[in-house]
């Protein structure tokens, strides 16, 4: 691609399959821990690897779990299959809430939101949103950051920053790192669903937003001056959340036969595309 490439390998986390979440709920599950909760709720869709890590690393802590599942329950046993016949391995109680995920109607982030209240405090359980986008967990890659310019001796000396973008809470974390850190990297958040479900369906806060937020909750002296570059990259996802197309199909690709290294095809393999489209216009 004429770019030099460097891949943060969080599938090598060491939590079931890996993933960004795993940063993530080390600081979540010691909040619900230190808060003296026994039971976690989280929602996700069909093929969620949130959902999913969420359960693992609740085995590994010693929490309950629950999943408000956005997709109807499978009808034969064919259909368990993925994250989501992981999670019923892990033991996960599944409260599904029937929708297309990848195309999401109007109502249905109200639906979701409501089920996940009646099961939150039916439980008494520790809620954790999609994604695990809460202040708590923005340490995860707060430190991410440090250690990247840790390894790289010290300085976090990247011209760009490119992440997957579903919720916005990776997104939120490097972006406080990043400033934390004085580095001048411009982030590119790429959208793995429509603009649609992003700002519509689910109005999901913006990166910007959650960045103070979460400056204010851990009294970080960060304001909106100090929110670095950054964009919400659309049009990599158009088909809907989890859909395959012809980029990231080609990302796989380009990745397996170069480097013998598979992307997943409903986040990195989007993420990618972008890149390699970016790279291809530069050349």
């Amino acid at each position: 691609l004429g770019v030099d490439l460097w891949m943060k390998r969080d599938d090598c986390s060491g939590v079931a399959l890996g993933g960004n979440k795993t940063r993530k709920l080390e600081y979540v599950l010691a909040d619900a821990r230190a808060r003296g909760y026994t039971a976690i709720v989280t929602p996700g869709p069909l093929t969620s690897n949130h959902t999913m890590m969420t359960a693992a690393a609740c085995r590994r802590a010693g929490f309950d779990v629950h999943c408000v599942v956005a997709g109807a329950a499978p009808a034969s046993a064919a259909g368990w299959s993925g994250n989501l016949l992981l999670l019923d391995y892990l033991g996960a109680h599944l409260h599904f809430v029937p929708m297309d995920f990848s195309n999401p109607g109007p109502d249905d982030g109200a639906r979701i939101e409501q089920t996940c209240r009646e099961v939150t405090a039916s439980t008494g359980g520790y809620f954790v949103p999609a994604g695990g986008t809460m202040p708590a967990a923005e340490p995860g890659y707060m430190r991410c950051v440090e250690e990247i310019a840790a390894q790289r001796g010290g300085a976090f000396d990247f011209d760009d920053v490119v992440v997957a973008y579903g919720t916005g809470s990776t997104t939120t974390g490097i972006l406080l790192g990043l400033a934390l850190a004085g580095a001048t990297a411009r982030l590119h958040a790429i959208a793995i669903t429509t603009r649609h479900a992003v700002e519509e369906a689910f109005r999901l806060t913006p990166p910007a937003t959650l960045f103070l937020e979460s400056a204010a909750h851990f009294a970080l002296p960060l304001g909106a001056g100090d929110v670095p570059a950054h964009e919400i990259v659309y049009g990599f996802a158009d088909e809907g959340y989890g859909v395959a197309n012809r980029g990231s199909d080609a990302a796989m690709r380009l990745m397996a036969t170069r480097e013998g290294y598979f992307l997943d095809t409903v986040y990195t393999a989007k993420a990618m595309a972008h890149v390699a489209a970016g790279a291809h216009e530069e050349a």
